[in-house]
């Protein structure tokens, strides 16, 4: 269109035309895209069953075994927590980063199933009611993980129920033969029905399978002791905040059902680092410090997050987020636990959502109108003694200002 706009420069009858016609380019484009998208959609629909199907035959002539992660949030660290501890007993493929939707997930078994896979770890993502189904139905899982149920997504799916239904569906659906590990408080306060499948309950309470109990944290990681059957595991990790623990604890469960003696699973646990992104923490401008909590977004890890800014000792605190997107209708209420639990500190708050000035609190909110304004803003009050919680995603022009690189081992501030 834009093409045939310049050659109408030269030929004035074509102009002429163009110009008489301009309001009906709204339409016009939105035809021309509709026609687009259905023509390529067919070869695009043939494309993605060819490797669905590719994926399928290598499925079924593995003999891996599949392991099975799924929930609102905590898929990708447990995924990698779980990852490292089961290597250092056997050979594990797992999907990279967030390809964990159908198309995603066929193309990793394609590229990292090898026929020399002990362990294939499946992350699995869905945004609306049966995705999960189309995604790994042809996958023979012996172990699922239920991580975290919350409201992430709430908006897409239209309701809770629809959202618990979807993300426990590849755990219900588990054979006799198969193992779910399912996280304590999600299934209770979701009333999941476990009682057809063997289940393994994962959490900080007393009536968890496995538990997590006498947790310390510290600005340089987290420590607990872990109960499981008649096994206790004493946990010293580099992760920053109680709820990290929790995600290791279906790795130590799976691991020790593996055979993985007790000794090489705390040694494992003991070299897991921060996920970048997963509140990591990086020098920022004028040598303050940042944590960087921008993988996603969620209510559970925004609270978990502010937790572990409590224990640092900077005198300035700052939390800089864009609010918490695809929560529909129980956004307000959830951006009302938030605002409770900073009232019980000297954080301040700055944002680009509104929302958050018209519930009343007493916490400092600054709101501006763009990112950018709110990004200089920060930058400019930075010290040594600020501590600065990056929460939810920033494109990368904001986020170099303000977190450092990585150059041959050694930070610096860009």
């Amino acid at each position: 269109m834009s093409l045939l706009f310049l050659y109408s420069f030269e030929q004035k009858n074509v102009f002429d035309i163009l110009a008489k016609m301009f309001f009906l380019a709204p339409f016009t484009s939105f035809m021309f895209v509709s026609i687009g998208v259905f023509v390529t959609s067919i070869p695009s629909t043939i494309i993605r069953s060819i490797i669905r199907f590719r994926a399928i035959k290598k499925v079924q002539q593995s003999k891996a075994i599949f392991i099975g992660i799924t929930g609102s949030y905590g898929k990708t660290s447990t995924k990698e927590y779980l990852t490292q501890v089961l290597s250092s007993k056997f050979k594990v493929a797992k999907t990279p980063k967030n390809m964990n939707t159908d198309v995603g997930i066929a193309l990793s078994i394609l590229r990292l199933l090898k026929p020399s896979t002990e362990i294939c770890i499946i992350e699995l993502g869905a945004y609306r009611t049966g995705e999960l189904k189309t995604a790994a139905s042809y996958i023979p899982f012996k172990y699922s993980i239920l991580t975290g149920l919350g409201n992430q997504h709430v908006d897409l799916y239209g309701s809770r129920e629809a959202l618990v239904k979807e993300e426990t569906s590849p755990i219900v659906s588990l054979t006799k033969h198969s193992k779910a590990y399912v996280n304590f408080d999600s299934v209770t306060e979701n009333e999941v029905n476990l009682s057809h499948i063997q289940a393994v309950t994962f959490g900080t309470s007393k009536d968890a399978d496995i538990k997590l109990i006498q947790t310390s944290s510290s600005t340089e990681g987290t420590r607990g002791i872990v109960h499981y059957h008649d096994k206790i595991f004493h946990i010293s990790s580099q992760l920053l905040g109680i709820h990290s623990l929790e995600n290791i604890l279906p790795a130590i469960a799976i691991a020790s059902d593996l055979g993985i003696d007790t000794q090489t699973i705390e040694k494992q646990i003991s070299k897991i680092t921060p996920l970048n992104g997963k509140l990591s923490k990086h020098i920022g401008p004028n040598n303050s410090l940042v944590l960087h909590d921008g993988v996603n977004s969620n209510l559970n890890g925004f609270l978990a997050a502010i937790d572990v800014m409590r224990i640092f000792n900077h005198t300035k605190k700052i939390i800089m987020t864009q609010g918490i997107i695809e929560l529909g209708v129980e956004k307000r209420e959830s951006y009302a636990s938030i605002l409770q639990k900073l009232n019980e500190t000297n954080i301040e708050l700055f944002t680009t959502d509104k929302l958050f000035h018209t519930i009343k609190s007493n916490v400092q909110i600054n709101t501006f109108n763009d990112v950018s304004s709110m990004e200089k803003q920060i930058r400019n009050i930075l010290d040594e003694k600020s501590l600065l919680l990056i929460e939810g995603s920033f494109s990368k022009p904001i986020l170099k200002q303000l977190i450092p690189e990585t150059v041959n081992g050694s930070t610096h501030y860009q």
